[in-house]
Formats: structure tokens, sequence, C-alpha cells
């Protein structure tokens, strides 16, 4: 079937891959996860961001990766550090003491269809990818940065391959 409207496209899309990646039915079983996860030293987690976590954040991201809905690449934040410093530090204090007022917005993505194959004509040919915000890519980075050291004693050795 050839389908040549916009919004007939994107209902197709999304039945296509909402079928493909949807939701699994809800489990019976319930976990107590205090008896599965040992304690262990969280110190640290939740202190305020610092301009040098922020930074090697920045640093380790790629640098021309595709922008998400803000338009802005690692690259770009790396050449204006100094112009834009004081406003990521403004908020990442804002996220760290949860006054997200408008943060919604970082909740926001855009989702492209990349081919597979040259000749791609049909859904199954093409691979989603979700680009998202700078701030949320750079927030998301700090906190792996910070949860790293403490992942050993978090995560067994035979259950740790994709992190």
């Amino acid at each position: 079937q050839v389908i040549t409207g916009q919004g007939e496209m994107a209902q197709a899309a999304f039945a296509h891959f909402d079928e493909l990646f949807g939701c699994p039915a809800a489990r019976d079983c319930l976990l107590d996860l205090e008896h599965l996860i040992e304690p262990c030293d969280l110190a640290g987690l939740d202190e305020p961001f610092s301009p040098e976590e922020i930074w090697n954040a920045i640093k380790l991201l790629p640098a021309r990766k595709a922008p998400g809905p803000d338009r802005f690449t690692a690259e770009f934040v790396r050449a204006c550090w100094g112009i834009t410093r004081q406003d990521f530090l403004n908020v990442f204090q804002q996220l760290f003491e949860l006054r997200g007022r408008g943060f919604c917005k970082l909740n926001q993505a855009l989702l492209t269809l990349i081919p597979k194959c040259a000749d791609a004509n049909e859904l199954r040919d093409y691979r989603p990818i979700c680009l998202i915000h700078l701030v949320a890519k750079i927030f998301t980075r700090v906190i792996s940065l910070r949860l790293a050291p403490r992942l050993g004693g978090l995560v067994s050795p035979n259950q740790n391959a994709f992190i």
C-alpha cells in the first residue's frame, strides 16, 4: 500500500514501530529490591553540580553528533563555553534544586527515521533514532560519570555487559 499524506505516514510509522518496540504486558511478579541490592556508599550522588563536572561531561560528548530540538551541538558549547558557562551552571543549579519550571521541554525530542539500505521504501527498511536536547545529554553524562565508580558494587560482573 502506498501512502502519500503526512498524517497517514505518521500513523503508519507509529503503528509499525509501536508493534515492533511497544511495551510488553504488565508483570505479575513484583521484586523486592531491598533484598536484591546490597547497600553501598552513595555519598556524593546528591551533591550540587560543579563547573568542572559539567565541563568534563561536555568534553566527553561527541563534537558533531546530530543536534536535538535545540539545534546545539557539543562542538558549539565547547567553542562558546566562556560565554555560556554561567548559563549552564544556572540551569544545572535549578535542576539540582528541582526548580525545573519549563524543563518539561527537555523531555521533547526529534524522532527521525534513518534508512537501513539504499532502496528503503518500507517502514521495516528504516531505523528510528531519537535526538534529544543538548542540556539533557550533558545532564545524563554528568549523572553517568557520578554513577560509574559505584556500578561495580551495584551490578554483578556477569550482569554488566552493556554498562
